[in-house]
């Protein structure tokens, strides 16, 4: 035996005896999200203290350089909010007008909503921690959990930046005339750009790392499907799927006024980037702008619908291993836990008014072909009451 390999396992089953963590055991989501939460904040978003340290030195604090930072940026674009109210008092407004303030307002919607959820965060984050505790011992944490929120998180700052970068030679003209030719309409400018990607990151994130949980449990029923278990297998099993049921809702309750207003957002600018493609349009760069924009707001749009319906979509996925359990194995536990995964609707919502699932992507869609007729009609005559 090689003489390293056999050192390292008698100190590995050396930590094991001493009581010692493995790396599933001591992996949290409090880990996995510190990279996010660092580009949180340098938007201004989630100004919470002590974010490289562990989740019990995490704090919230109102009197802090990260607290002014924030407030900082909230009358940055309260201003040009108002700017562009002030503007449409004199000047009137056209639909690109109406396209800025609403980014601006967007941002500056998100700004006051992630300040609002920055004082439950410490709450939820412990809660989430204490879930992985109970199921790292049985389940594991996530596989490839890590990887998937830095993959999500690069391609969304790429395709957030260059969004901006080819609308700017399209808005930059318009913005100046406004507000001047200065740095700080800029970086305002990026700045609700990147919040408004954010808001969708930040869904898909928390959708998957919940998601992932959800499927664990399947993948150990569909492990276990055959063998004869006692009735202290079935109650953890349930007792794991009540408690992520449990979190999903209380989750929900900090972020569902954050998946409104990121539905918002999107078919918001899907309807304006279908209005300007009626316009004859004969730059080169405008018409690569209105495609890429276009694709970028579909992938986005069903990006986060798809995975914030994942988590309706693994809540239910233990039907059917359930379902087929022999009926002398069945038992109350997993009566029980049948009885709530029919009955229990486990999803994230848009403040209570609709639950994301696997279906709404359909609900978009036909929403949006029914107000682009709309624009049609309305384009088609304006373009008639114009000809001589």
């Amino acid at each position: 035996m090689n003489l390293p390999n056999f050192l390292l396992r008698r100190t590995k089953v050396e930590q094991i005896q001493k009581g010692y963590k493995s790396d599933d055991e001591s992996r949290n989501i409090f880990i996995s999200l510190k990279f996010f939460m660092v580009f949180s904040q340098v938007l201004g978003l989630l100004p919470q203290e002590n974010i490289r340290r562990n989740l019990e030195d995490m704090r919230f604090k109102w009197l802090s350089f990260k607290m002014l930072y924030t407030i900082a940026l909230i009358c940055s674009l309260a201003v040009a909010v108002f700017s562009c109210l002030i503007y449409w008092a004199t000047n009137g407004c056209s639909i690109d007008d109406i396209a800025i303030a609403v980014s601006y307002g967007g941002s500056l919607a998100s700004m006051i909503l992630y300040l609002q959820l920055a004082k439950s965060w410490e709450k939820l984050m412990r809660s989430w921690h204490s879930i992985d505790l109970t199921m790292n011992t049985n389940y594991g944490y996530p596989e490839m959990l890590d990887r998937k929120i830095k993959l999500f998180m690069a391609m969304f700052i790429f395709l957030g930046i260059l969004d901006y970068m080819l609308c700017a030679g399209n808005l930059y003209e318009h913005l100046t005339n406004q507000y001047g030719k200065n740095l700080t309409t800029q970086i305002i400018t990026v700045h609700s750009n990147l919040t408004w990607a954010f808001n969708d990151l930040f869904i898909i994130i928390l959708s998957t790392a919940l998601a992932l949980r959800f499927q664990q449990i399947s993948q150990r029923l569909n492990k276990e499907r055959f063998k004869i278990n006692p009735l202290s297998f079935w109650r953890s099993i349930r007792e794991d799927y009540d408690r992520l049921a449990s979190f999903c809702k209380e989750l929900d309750s900090h972020i569902s006024s954050i998946v409104l207003l990121s539905y918002f957002l999107n078919i918001f600018f899907l309807l304006i980037q279908l209005y300007h493609s009626l316009e004859p349009i004969s730059l080169i760069v405008r018409k690569i702008y209105c495609i890429f924009s276009f694709g970028y707001l579909i992938l986005k749009t069903s990006s986060v619908s798809l995975y914030a319906a994942w988590i309706n979509d693994e809540s239910k996925a233990p039907t059917n291993v359930l379902n087929s359990v022999d009926s002398s194995l069945y038992n109350v536990e997993i009566r029980r836990l049948l009885v709530q995964i029919s009955f229990d609707k486990t999803a994230l919502t848009g403040c209570k008014m609709f639950s994301v699932k696997r279906g709404i992507i359909l609900s978009v869609a036909s929403a949006i072909v029914t107000y682009e007729l709309v624009l049609i009609q309305f384009s088609e005559a304006n373009l008639y009451e114009n000809t001589p």
